[in-house]
């Protein structure tokens, strides 16, 4: 797949409001601002759930009280043993409640104990225990946040030997338990896949259609004999591939692209959001 190379107004134009979208970055607030017509954008809400004020909130909000929004998380640590972080709970809260998403997210995963935070997304083992402690943290952040909750597949790069159910039946299992939804990211699904060796068409088809209420799509690295989930490059075209394949097994849902550790030129961007939507 070919990108333009210049910032041309054709190259920084969205030929039509469609289900793809993109996150929110700051290097790129400018850009947003001088958009007619905006997408669906995604609230990072570690970003912005802690500000009081600031350039940073006053961007955020002159530019997403003008279209549709998602929030997403990395920081509720879901699958934490020692309890969900009430305050963070509540912060959450503030801002679903200020911006009043579509669908508000985190990751179906752990990351920190009282003492360490691994700043990673660390895979959970799918057994019944794992499943009740899981079903119990996504009751507490829906009764707190007064509103569904989303928890979205992680890319994973060991698997273990206790799991009794794959992952997609452990989300099913999660959702129908709780009344939750899934964000379903398919590019790591398709890393997961291919670090696990299952098939990832088939992984797809094996959620509950009815649970969806948003994609993920995302480039990736290769690293030695693994994909590593980088979100650095452009979605390269086995993933657009399976993202043709989860619109029509599933449907069509807000898909935002997501671009974190090399902001990428807003060109890239916008090009990438106008493929999504000729294809969707």
């Amino acid at each position: 797949m070919s990108f333009p190379q210049s910032n041309s107004d054709e190259t920084l134009s969205i030929e039509k409001i469609g289900i793809f979208g993109a996150g929110l970055r700051a290097a790129h607030y400018s850009f947003w601002h001088e958009i007619k017509e905006l997408p669906t954008l995604e609230i990072m809400a570690d970003n912005y759930m802690y500000l009081k004020g600031g350039p940073g909130l006053y961007h955020m909000r002159r530019i997403t009280e003008r279209t549709s929004t998602v929030v997403h998380g990395v920081g509720l640590n879901l699958a934490s043993a020692f309890g969900l972080n009430k305050e963070y709970c509540y912060l959450l809260k503030n801002l679903c409640d200020s911006i009043q998403p579509k669908v508000v997210s985190d990751h179906l995963c752990f990351s920190a104990n009282p003492t360490h935070n691994s700043f990673d997304l660390l895979p959970i083992p799918f057994t019944s225990v794992s499943l009740n402690l899981l079903c119990e943290n996504v009751n507490i952040i829906q009764d707190i946040l007064k509103r569904q909750f989303s928890i979205e597949n992680i890319s994973s790069y060991i698997s273990y030997n206790e799991s009794t159910y794959s992952e997609i039946e452990f989300i099913n299992e999660i959702c129908k338990r709780t009344g939750c939804g899934v964000l379903l990211d398919v590019n790591n699904i398709y890393v997961s896949a291919f670090n696990h060796g299952y098939d990832h068409k088939k992984e797809i088809e094996k959620i509950n259609p009815d649970y969806v209420n948003q994609y993920h799509i995302a480039g990736h690295s290769k690293m030695d004999d693994y994909l590593f989930d980088t979100h650095d490059s452009l979605v390269c075209d086995p993933v657009w591939d399976l993202m043709k394949w989860a619109l029509k097994n599933i449907g069509s849902r807000p898909v935002i692209i997501e671009r974190d550790d090399d902001i990428a030129p807003f060109h890239e961007i916008i090009y990438e959001i106008n493929y999504g939507n000729r294809i969707s």
